[in-house]
């Protein structure tokens, strides 16, 4: 069965608020349980005076009625037993480039939150946002400790897709029928076996809704499929880091979860006034769980529902995230069912469990990048604490060719699962091929009990290149700034943002090497005012000299032309293919106008035909331009004609 939700929550924010609008519908194909919820919430950007706006009306996706069966999860809620089910779950964070922590590429600790928060929900813990009027779910969610072939793993991937077509511009498609990359692509890079894993995808976009307005999240029922999963964007999942005020509850996971594991809305199929009296058969008719009150869609927590006993608190309503709390009894059967009947390989599966107690990792090569164009190289790291106990003290090693070394001691408190970037001290590095050769060493006591992560090499080329440094300070509203750097063919190579609202303003910094050429640097402000409260950026060549800077209000987009080296191109300014840029004339320059000889405007020097050519008109004596007036436009086309042969 596939349906599709769509969900708009309603908020007053900063600089912006939201209003609401439903979607659903219900189809049944081939036994095979389907299920795409897209979860839409509509932002309206304002200043912070803005007002709610009303709720829109809703509309219906096109139903498909094939072979209507009942769900094969319906467990009577009377078979539900006290066992706890617990869900390996592995977190797939698809960016578009930027390092850890800004912009798309969200911290660990964001999704630390949104387990947290999945598991308050699940639990119905008793002093969080999760405890409500519902039961406890006894189903919980753990990030896996063992990648696909065994190693130790903090449960979180990180994948630049930037290079997928669509997915820099627009993200993801939902359902592969909207805008954005498609599904199947993006989710072949990063998915691992759905037998036992449950993916959560976190996107930039879905549908190019630029992370705002629109679809915030869809799921499936089981099916055997690389979709399989819940896709989120990175503003709406956990309850920390870098969020929407209106989805920082986690509550949009939840509900999507809920979708995973076989839930429909509560008020599927139920779209008039009558229908909330008119359910007959609860297992069979609305949501098929016979203890969720009939009921049409809910948007607010305090208006009145339009049917009696609506449950405006449940997790599948569209209510806004401060009221729902609450899975039913018969949601929770639902929901225990599909895992037992439908996803029971994720409960056999040993990925939950630790490698080791202790290991400390090298996650990734952070600096050098693959081509260096500086004098010098700034060695960095990323490790990870893969093991369960607090790592208090390590040392890291960077080796260049076998000779030159630079080392550190870290000493503080690195939780289990999370990461720290390492730097250490510069090294001198001579133009062509080297290597780099980086090692950690556990210090805390007892010692490191996974040792296949403690090294890490890359080779990488010094070439005479053109260092480029982009310094971004946002203003107070740092979350409306993204910035891009591309190349001529607006081809993405590197960007930035949206960066946390902070006092004091920060100031980001980022590097790349750039071969001879033109190149397109944008700052983006999404509010349209630029950066009117502080803030400000410069771009800067190798030489330190500044390329380009601005700052105060430059609009919605700020765009500046950077070239590298000698620019070749066609320095005759009057010249078709006349390039501003250009530092030397290749000779290419042509000159478009009418190549007709017998035309009033031929151009003897025109060496591309652009079908401007112009005739004497023999309706109107005189009228040379043909435009049914005698005009001095006439008088110059003569005496260019004058003295020329008539053959």
């Amino acid at each position: 069965m596939t349906e599709l939700c769509v969900m708009f929550s309603r908020a007053l924010s900063d600089k912006s608020h939201s209003h609401c609008f439903a979607l659903s519908s219900y189809v049944t194909a081939l036994m095979r349980f389907v299920l795409i919820s897209i979860a839409l919430l509509t932002t309206l950007s304002q200043h912070a005076q803005a007002q709610s706006e009303p709720i829109d009306s809703c509309g219906f996706d096109i139903s498909l009625s094939v072979n209507r069966q009942v769900l094969v999860m319906g467990m009577p809620n009377s078979a539900r037993q006290a066992e706890l089910l617990i869900i390996p779950t592995v977190v797939h964070i698809i960016h578009i480039g930027e390092p850890l922590g800004f912009g798309t590429n969200i911290t660990e600790a964001q999704v630390h939150s949104a387990i947290n928060a999945l598991n308050e929900d699940f639990r119905m813990q008793i002093g969080t946002n999760g405890y409500g009027l519902g039961v406890d779910s006894e189903i919980e969610f753990c990030l896996v400790k063992r990648d696909t072939i065994g190693s130790p793993t903090n449960g979180i991937t990180r994948t630049d897709a930037s290079f997928v077509p669509g997915y820099l511009e627009n993200g993801i498609k939902s359902g592969n029928v909207g805008l954005g990359a498609d599904e199947i692509v993006i989710k072949t890079l990063v998915a691992w076996p759905r037998d036992e894993y449950f993916n959560i995808f976190v996107v930039t976009e879905i549908d190019g809704n630029d992370a705002g307005n629109g679809t915030q999240g869809f799921s499936y029922f089981p099916f055997d499929d690389v979709r399989d999963g819940v896709t989120l964007l990175f503003n709406t999942f956990g309850t920390e880091g870098n969020l929407k005020s209106w989805s920082n509850l986690n509550r949009i996971l939840t509900h999507e979860v809920g979708h995973y594991l076989g839930l429909f809305h509560t008020f599927h199929n139920t779209n008039t006034q009558s229908a909330c009296d008119g359910e007959l058969y609860c297992d069979t008719q609305g949501d098929q769980v016979c203890d969720t009150p009939p009921t049409m869609v809910n948007y607010s927590c305090t208006s009145p529902p339009d049917c009696t006993n609506a449950q405006i608190e449940n997790y599948m309503d569209y209510t806004s995230q401060e009221c729902k709390n609450t899975f039913t009894e018969g949601q929770t059967s639902r929901m225990r069912s599909v895992l037992l009947a439908q996803r029971l390989s994720l409960l056999n599966s040993n990925v939950c469990v630790p490698v080791s107690d202790r290991d400390i990792g090298i996650d990734e090569i952070i600096q050098p990048e693959s081509i260096a164009c500086s004098d010098f190289s700034i060695p960095s790291v990323r490790l990870v604490n893969y093991g369960t106990l607090e790592a208090t003290s390590f040392s890291v090693e960077a080796v260049l060719d076998g000779v030159v070394s630079v080392s550190m001691v870290w000493t503080g408190n690195l939780s289990s699962g999370l990461s720290v970037e390492i730097t250490l001290d510069s090294i001198a590095v001579s133009m062509g091929n080297h290597t780099i050769d980086f090692s950690v060493a556990w210090l805390s006591e007892g010692f490191d009990e996974w040792s296949d992560n403690d090294t890490l090499s890359m080779d990488f080329i010094r070439d005479s290149l053109e260092q480029c440094t982009v310094k971004i300070e946002p203003d107070f509203f740092a979350a409306e700034t993204t910035w891009e750097l591309t190349d001529e063919n607006d081809v993405f190579i590197m960007g930035g943002g949206p960066y946390e609202n902070s006092i004091p303003l920060s100031v980001y910094i980022r590097s790349t090497c750039l071969d001879n050429g033109c190149y397109n640097f944008r700052v983006f402000d999404a509010f349209g005012d630029g950066m009117s409260f502080g803030g400000g950026y410069e771009v800067l060549n190798g030489a330190g000299e500044v390329w380009a800077s601005g700052t105060g209000d430059f609009g919605s987009l700020a765009t500046h032309v950077l070239c590298v080296g000698p620019v070749p191109g066609c320095m005759y300014a009057f010249a078709a293919n006349y390039n501003p840029n250009a530092t030397y004339d290749d000779n290419s320059c042509y000159l478009s106008g009418c190549l007709d000889p017998v035309a009033c405007n031929f151009l003897p020097a025109a060496t591309v035909d652009d079908g401007s050519c112009l005739y004497a008109s023999f309706g109107c004596e005189g009228d040379l331009d043909n435009d049914g007036y005698v005009t001095v436009s006439d008088l110059l086309i003569f005496l260019t004609m004058l003295g020329s042969s008539c053959n």
